[in-house]
């Protein structure tokens, strides 16, 4: 069985292909790649952007058939071109199944129209990652009314960022209503992709995460972290809430004036600021707590890990959210969890079992729970995390996960004999 994967970046195992450093990102689908080169009766070809057209070309690489199309980095552009690019690919790769990691670009709804118009429609799955469409309704909550036309630079104002993805959400769903299958992680991705087309197949297949975190699985200590301390994976846009852990955090000084947030991914205050940066600056001076946040940067996935054990509480205020890989890998780290009860997130963690939960708009209430954890009244931080390793092992099981997907590919396969 063929199987081609469009991939919204260059995974990490082509990147030497086009010279560059292995990418930190799209881990999930480089962990399910490498657990399905496992399985005999399948054969996976890779289909992926690049932004050079000295970058464009196909070749084999570690196994893998590979195929680069010309992106765009303006997100909200549909480029008609595509959809004859991708039937080019088609015809070479010919594929039983074609699977759609994620909906956010335009380019997944030219592959969807290639797979229509190559009578390959009910071979297509599309699988949710995040829902723009979505996202965009809860994009600015939280930001006052005076910070959302601000522009700053060459930076786009939050009020045109959100426009942004309103705009992307037209071709999301547009390419869901085509497909006949959809592929997902929860509840909530299922709803909103039943709300879309109501007659689709879907099916459920919950993600491997990066190989190193089952190295570490269970190895968070409390008497090895450091004491009141806030680990955050991200707070580059709005939608990450992080605003609302600035808003909580005057309540947490009063009773730990020694709390401290560490916060990776994208370092927004280098360089150039957005106007999110901007407003999260201001937010900071405002309340006075510039000296209890650390920013860090990008991590790789090891120092990632050792960020994760040093920290007291890992907190996702996402103000929207499928189910997050962030605190998955937190959960099975054993890290005690504190996170708002958005999206799918709540599909994987339990209300005082495997983490505690609250409405990501209510700072008070996050405060709170922060607090409780670092009381660690009754061991609460123990029970937490012998309860979240426990579940996320199984929820996480990469040989569980790649059955299901390869039952998936052959189920459509199946259903659409040649």
């Amino acid at each position: 069985m063929k199987v081609l994967w469009l991939c919204n970046l260059i995974l990490p195992d082509f990147s030497q292909e086009f010279g560059l450093g292995k990418f930190i990102f799209g881990g999930w689908m480089t962990a399910m790649l490498h657990e399905l080169e496992k399985r005999e009766g399948i054969d996976i070809d890779v289909c992926f952007p690049v932004y050079e057209e000295s970058q464009l070309k196909e070749g084999k690489c570690k196994g893998h058939d590979y195929y680069a199309f010309l992106g765009n980095r303006n997100a909200e552009i549909f480029n008609p071109e595509l959809v004859e690019t991708f039937e080019q690919i088609l015809k070479k790769a010919e594929p039983d199944i074609v699977h759609i990691w994620g909906t956010e670009y335009p380019h997944s709804m030219a592959m969807v129209l290639a797979c229509k118009n190559s009578g390959l429609l009910d071979r297509c799955v599309i699988d949710i990652q995040g829902l723009v469409s979505v996202y965009s309704k809860h994009f600015l909550h939280g930001i006052p009314e005076e910070c959302r036309t601000f522009k700053y630079g060459r930076f786009t104002s939050m009020e045109e960022d959100m426009a942004s993805f309103e705009k992307r959400g037209k071709y999301e769903i547009e390419s869901i209503k085509m497909v006949r299958h959809v592929m997902g992680r929860s509840d909530w991705d299922r709803a909103c992709a039943e709300a879309i087309n109501a007659d689709i197949q879907y099916h459920m297949c919950d993600r491997i995460l990066r190989s190193c975190f089952y190295e570490y699985a269970g190895k968070w200590k409390y008497n090895e972290c450091e004491k009141h301390s806030i680990f955050v994976s991200q707070a580059s846009y709005p939608v990450k809430g992080f605003h609302y852990i600035l808003q909580a955090l005057p309540v947490i000084i009063k009773k730990y004036p020694d709390v401290h947030v560490y916060v990776t991914g994208p370092n927004i205050f280098v360089g150039e600021k957005s106007p999110y940066a901007v407003y999260l600056e201001a937010l900071m001076e405002e309340l006075d707590i510039q000296s209890h946040i650390s920013f860090l940067g990008m991590l790789n996935e090891r120092v990632m890990i050792q960020k994760y054990l040093k920290s007291n509480v890992y907190v996702s205020a996402s103000l929207i959210e499928n189910t997050s890989n962030s605190v998955g890998e937190a959960m099975i780290l054993g890290v005690p969890c504190v996170a708002s009860y958005v999206g799918g997130v709540y599909s994987k963690m339990s209300f005082g079992v495997e983490g505690l939960l609250y409405p990501y708009d209510e700072p008070a209430l996050l405060a709170y729970y922060i607090c409780k954890v670092f009381e660690n009244k009754d061991d609460l931080c123990s029970k937490l995390s012998g309860s979240s390793v426990k579940n996320m092992m199984k929820i996480a099981d990469p040989e569980r996960n790649a059955d299901i997907m390869f039952q998936v590919y052959k189920e459509i396969d199946t259903q659409n004999v040649k």
